[in-house]
Parts: structure tokens; C-alpha cells; sequence
């Protein structure tokens, strides 16, 4: 009799996007010395990871309801988050399709420029809608989500293998 190979790498990771969703809306309703939101956006980087790596439950129409799920909770308008959702996405799909060879280098790079484009989208909506918004915080948050993706990187690359290896066994 085979054995069926379990893979739940995709479940697990769809669901930690889901926590750091829902985890952000509710820590943002509270007054934390250290809020974490301020300093990076974690949202973003695990869309291009999980995207970029080709995990299964990444799709466009998962993104965009993801998006208005968090468009809800935070309360801004709708479609705003899904449509930085989807460029990030479209941004990961098209550097994995190009990539020769596997170099974080350009991998981190093009996480940036992923944020960067999100944020000038985001941004120039804010503008259009005519809502307050600080450029300064938004810089501050572009800068630690691109410093902290290598460490990301590492912890989530670690995770995966090894819950690949022990479902492997």
C-alpha cells in the first residue's frame, strides 16, 4: 500500500497571513508601547514570500478577499489593501518566472520594490481620498519591512524545511 505524502505547508501558511491580519487589526485597537505596525508591515512580506515560494492557496481572488477582509478591519476603503495585495503578488509570480538562479539578492530587491509600489499606491489613493496620512511613517515602515525581510526570510525558509522534513519521515 503507498503512503500518501501530507503537505500542510500551504494550510499553515495561509493561516499565518490570517493571523497577522486579523492580529493586526486587533493590536491596533490597542495602546502598546512597542507597536510593531508602526516600524514594518508584516502583511506584505508574508504575501511575497508565500507568493514568491508558490505556495498553493496564493492566488489572486484569495488576496483580494484577504484584502477586503483587512480593508474592514482596519477601516479604510475597500479595495485598498487587495489591490496592494495583488501587486505584490503579481510583482513575487513575476520574479520567481524570470529568476535563473536562486539569489536572495535579487529576491530582496524585488520584495522592495513589491512595498515600494504598494505604498505609492496606497499613498497616492490617500491622496485622491484627501485622507490624513503621515509620508514619514510610511517611509519608516517601507525601510524596516525591507531591513527586516532577510531575517523573515531565514526564520520562514528554517520553519517550512523542517515541517517538510518531519512530514517527509
Amino acid at each position: 500500500m503507498s503512503r500518501i505524502k501530507k503537505n500542510y505547508n500551504d494550510v499553515i501558511a495561509f493561516v499565518i497571513v490570517i493571523f497577522s491580519i486579523i492580529g493586526n487589526a486587533i493590536l491596533s485597537e490597542f495602546n502598546f508601547f512597542f507597536d510593531i505596525n508602526h516600524y514594518l508591515n508584516l502583511q506584505y512580506l508574508l504575501i511575497y514570500f508565500f507568493s514568491f515560494n508558490r505556495f498553493k492557496y496564493f492566488t489572486l481572488s484569495t488576496l483580494f478577499i484577504l484584502g477586503l477582509v483587512n480593508d474592514s478591519l482596519v477601516g479604510i476603503s475597500l479595495g485598498i489593501s487587495s489591490l496592494a495585495y495583488m501587486i505584490i503578488y503579481k510583482i513575487a509570480l513575476y520574479q520567481h518566472n524570470i529568476k535563473l538562479r536562486s539569489i536572495f539578492i535579487s529576491e530582496w530587491f524585488a520584495c522592495g520594490l513589491s512595498i515600494a509600489v504598494a505604498y505609492i499606491l496606497v499613498l497616492s489613493i490617500f491622496f485622491f481620498e484627501k485622507v490624513n496620512f503621515d509620508y514619514l511613517l510610511y517611509f519608516y515602515n517601507f525601510l524596516g519591512s525591507f531591513i527586516t525581510y532577510p531575517l523573515l526570510w531565514v526564520i520562514l525558509k528554517y520553519t517550512f524545511l523542517k515541517i517538510e522534513k518531519f512530514e517527509n519521515e
